[in-house]
């Protein structure tokens, strides 16, 4: 890996002015945000990031990029490719996502595994003023705060989500003050427009591919699907697959109960250090496991209700089953999802505690999602995914406890 160039104000603006350049020759056909008018800023700031820290960027990522060490070449290669918001590098370890929420629950699973492991790196988390707008910003910095990670969120604000300003949204409340020594805030004047840049251009002269062109789908894994000779209950299967998952020593199992409900008994045979138990913040929960996996742990998140997933369903469907693909397998997500639905029980939960949602998730997203029936398909799920290095949800029904 080359050594990181340091990038003058002047050559920064330069480049973006060669991406505005290449639109106006009608090269790209493409959604891209230019950056601008934050260069002192964004110098200043990368003085204290350092080489094989992380920097988590979002739909605006030149300079972020370029900052971070990416050479300039490849990062107009991509974007001529139609990737300008779609930049990931593993070796610098830059990631960004254009789901503008997405990233600062990732951002605190990074942090979270490197405070575990004893590491020194760092994670730098760009956003705008338009994920200000966003809970999962207020979560993820709380979170970061009460367990002292090592992260920082910066907050970029050039007062305006689209075309409407703060004011326009927020009103008085406009200008809202952190208090938090993990935030960074600045504030600037953006040189483009929100989207490209002024002009028209003549799409008649563009080339576009399909998606399967520029982020070709991942081939079809085959998971090991050992025959076993074994009678189990349900109950027990999951307590056993927990149990053998946790000798691993890098698997976690994150979610709330985890810790003091042992997952209605799952997790009763495994040490405390073993168990995350988080707050009742759902998207935050999987943006912890897809951080933590970044960093080699093996994460299972405990969902004790379908119903409650649909809180976590940006992380789910636009992070946790995308990453890979959309990354061209720079960074992978080896996350185990446990589904629970309330399909039965003593007590009667309500409409809102007991929906199934099977035939949704496997409609809505291309990793597998395993259905076990009784205590072997039960097995045979968790050992298959749990040799794979990609993500998977495995339903469980409490009719079947």
């Amino acid at each position: 890996m080359t050594e990181r160039k340091a990038w003058t104000k002047e050559e920064l603006i330069d480049f973006e002015n060669q991406i505005g350049e290449l639109y106006m020759d009608n090269k790209l056909p493409f959604l891209f945000h230019l950056s601008g008018g934050n260069e002192d800023q964004l110098i200043e700031i990368f003085k204290d990031i350092k080489e094989g820290d992380y920097v988590i960027s979002n739909h605006r990522s030149h300079y972020h990029a370029l900052l971070h060490g990416i050479p300039p070449e490849d990062l107009k290669n991509k974007i001529l490719d139609g990737k300008s918001m779609f930049v990931y590098d593993r070796e610098r370890n830059f990631f960004c996502s254009a789901i503008i929420g997405g990233t600062p629950a990732i951002a605190a699973g990074i942090a979270w595994a490197l405070k575990k492991k004893g590491s020194n790196k760092k994670v730098w988390c760009f956003v705008g003023d338009g994920t200000e707008d966003n809970g999962h910003l207020f979560e993820a910095v709380r979170y970061v705060d009460g367990w002292d990670l090592p992260c920082k969120f910066i907050i970029e604000n050039n007062d305006r989500s689209v075309e409407s300003s703060n004011k326009d949204r927020w009103n008085n409340t406009s200008d809202y003050k952190w208090d938090s020594p993990s935030v960074i805030k600045y504030y600037y004047d953006i040189t483009y427009p929100h989207a490209r840049r002024d002009g028209v251009i003549d799409l008649s002269k563009t080339v576009k591919k399909t998606d399967e062109e520029y982020f070709p789908p991942l081939r079809k894994e085959d998971l090991p699907n050992e025959d076993l000779e074994i009678d189990i209950t349900y109950k027990d299967s999951v307590i056993q697959s927990m149990d053998y998952l946790g000798q691993k020593e890098n698997f976690v199992c994150i979610g709330y109960n985890v810790l003091y409900g042992d997952a209605m008994g799952t997790l009763k045979n495994l040490p405390a250090e073993k168990k995350l138990e988080t707050p009742v913040a759902e998207n935050l929960m999987v943006g912890l496991a897809i951080g933590s996996s970044f960093e080699g742990y093996k994460p299972v998140v405990y969902f004790e209700r379908h119903d409650f997933m649909m809180v976590a369903m940006d992380a789910i469907v636009n992070h946790l089953d995308k990453i890979e693909r959309i990354s061209l397998g720079e960074f992978k997500t080896p996350v185990i999802i446990r589904a629970v639905t309330a399909d039965a029980g003593p007590f009667y939960s309500g409409i809102t505690h007991s929906q199934d949602f099977t035939n949704l998730l496997k409609s809505s997203l291309d990793m597998p999602v395993i259905s076990p029936r009784n205590g072997k398909e039960m097995i045979q799920a968790f050992k298959g995914v749990s040799e794979s290095n990609r993500p998977a949800i495995i339903i469980e029904r409490k009719s079947l406890y």
